[in-house]
């Protein structure tokens, strides 16, 4: 396992978080795409800071939670009557699901 990036199942956090990201069922505004990837990479600061990399468990859930703030997203943008995902939906979803590790 390298020391200067996180792995689980031999990927990067924030390459298995992007690609979760990029998965998701509905189409993301590109204002929140930035902050999408802006909260991956301050979750990896995050995984690095509190020394939990190389936590296997960790790490899964870390990418677990990240699936349930896309759901509870698509969840707020089916109540909003959105098409796509916005940063309401994101706000609405970490209001709702924080604190969520290593998001909020």
């Amino acid at each position: 396992m390298s020391a200067s990036m996180p792995q689980s199942s031999g990927e990067p956090l924030k390459s298995r978080l992007e690609a979760v990201m990029q998965s998701c069922q509905l189409p993301i505004a590109p204002g929140c795409k930035q902050n999408l990837v802006q909260l991956i990479r301050n979750a990896e600061k995050r995984v690095w800071g509190e020394s939990f990399a190389i936590d296997r468990a960790k790490l899964r859930e870390a990418e677990t939670n990240f699936r349930r703030l896309l759901t509870e997203m698509i969840r707020q943008a089916g109540v909003l009557g959105f098409n796509e995902l916005h940063e309401q939906t994101l706000n609405n979803a970490l209001s709702s699901l924080c604190p969520i590790c290593p998001f909020c």
